[in-house]
C-alpha cells in the first residue's frame, strides 16, 4: 500500500483531510445526519474537480490511459457527489455546493499539472482518506439511519475500487 508520509502536503489533500477531520468533529458533537453528508459531499467534489482537471491538462491528454482513467473516476465521484445530494435533499437539507475554500484552491492550474506520478499519490493517499471517512460514517449510522449506511456502503465499495485502480495506474503506467 501507498505510504502517505512520502507526499509533502497540497491543498487537495489538505481539504480532504480537513474535511475528514470536520466530519469526526461533528460526529463526536452528535451533529445531525446532514451535517456529515455535506462534508462526504464537498470531499466528492474536491475529487471531482481534481480528477476532471488532471483528465484535461495536457498531461492528461498526452498519456491516453491517464486521461481515460481520470474521466471515468470524476464521473463516478460526479454519481457520488448526486447520491449524496438527493440522500441530503430527503432529509429535508439543503445540498451545499460551494464548499469553502475549495473553489479557489482546486481551480488554479498548477493543481492538475506535473509529475503525474506525483500526482497519482497525491490523489491515492486524498482516496484513502475519503474511504477512512466513509468507514467512519457507515460505522456512525449502523444502528440509526440503515438507508444513509446503505449509501455509504455502496460508495465505499467505489472508492474502494478507484485505490486499486489508482494503484494498478502508478505500478504499470506512471513508474
Amino acid at each position: 500500500m501507498f505510504e502517505q508520509g512520502a507526499l509533502g502536503e497540497n491543498h487537495f489533500l489538505a481539504d480532504v483531510r480537513r474535511l475528514r477531520a470536520s466530519a469526526q468533529t461533528m460526529m463526536a458533537e452528535g451533529n445531525e445526519t446532514v451535517g456529515l453528508l455535506q462534508a462526504a459531499m464537498a470531499a466528492e467534489i474536491a475529487c471531482v474537480l481534481r480528477y476532471s482537471m488532471i483528465a484535461v491538462s495536457a498531461d492528461g491528454l498526452q498519456n491516453e490511459w491517464v486521461a481515460t482513467e481520470c474521466a471515468a473516476q470524476a464521473a463516478d465521484e460526479r454519481s457520488h457527489m448526486v447520491r449524496l445530494a438527493e440522500r441530503i435533499t430527503e432529509l429535508g437539507g439543503a445540498p451545499d455546493y460551494f464548499a469553502a475554500g475549495l473553489a479557489t484552491r482546486h481551480m488554479a492550474p498548477e493543481a492538475a499539472t506535473g509529475c503525474l506520478p506525483r500526482l497519482f499519490k497525491e490523489n491515492l493517499a486524498a482516496e484513502q482518506c475519503v474511504i477512512e471517512l466513509y468507514r467512519e460514517l457507515s460505522d456512525h449510522f449502523a444502528g440509526s439511519d440503515p438507508r444513509t449506511k446503505a449509501i455509504l456502503d455502496d460508495i465505499l465499495a467505489d472508492e474502494e475500487a478507484h485505490t486499486s485502480d489508482m494503484e494498478d495506474l502508478l505500478t504499470t503506467q506512471l513508474l
